[in-house]
């Protein structure tokens, strides 16, 4: 009987939904980043916490405002957005002192981009 409820507990932990670690984001980043060709980029990025989980961002590079939207896992991070009306995404690691680095794309176009937020 004890294997049988130590079985039933373990499976249970497996499949339920672990709890949400409370977002810790600054409010406002630097962004400096690199096209697929190589060219770079910098600009601002402001996000907005709209749950425990998720969160809305909003990039402005040279003079150009794109939003997206995204959830966290542990320290990594993911958004998507829209460039040139085809959807982008990017994933981030949160390091040390609250810098993310991460890789973007946008579907359909070849290569990859870098950046690289630090709060402000």
């Amino acid at each position: 009987m004890r294997r049988t409820l130590a079985a039933i507990v373990i499976a249970g932990a497996l499949v339920s939904p672990a709890a949400a670690e409370t977002l810790m984001l600054a409010k406002s980043y630097s962004v400096s980043g690199t096209n697929p060709d190589g060219s770079s980029y910098s600009g601002t990025l402001a996000l907005q916490v709209i749950s425990d989980t998720t969160y809305t961002v909003r990039w402005s590079i040279g003079g150009e405002t794109y939003t997206g939207f995204g959830m966290r896992m542990n320290d990594y991070l993911a958004a998507t957005y829209t460039m040139d009306g085809k959807p982008g995404l990017v994933m981030y690691k949160v390091e040390d002192g609250g810098v993310l680095r991460g890789l973007w794309s946008v579907r359909g176009q070849n290569g990859s981009g870098t950046e690289t937020l630090t709060p402000r």
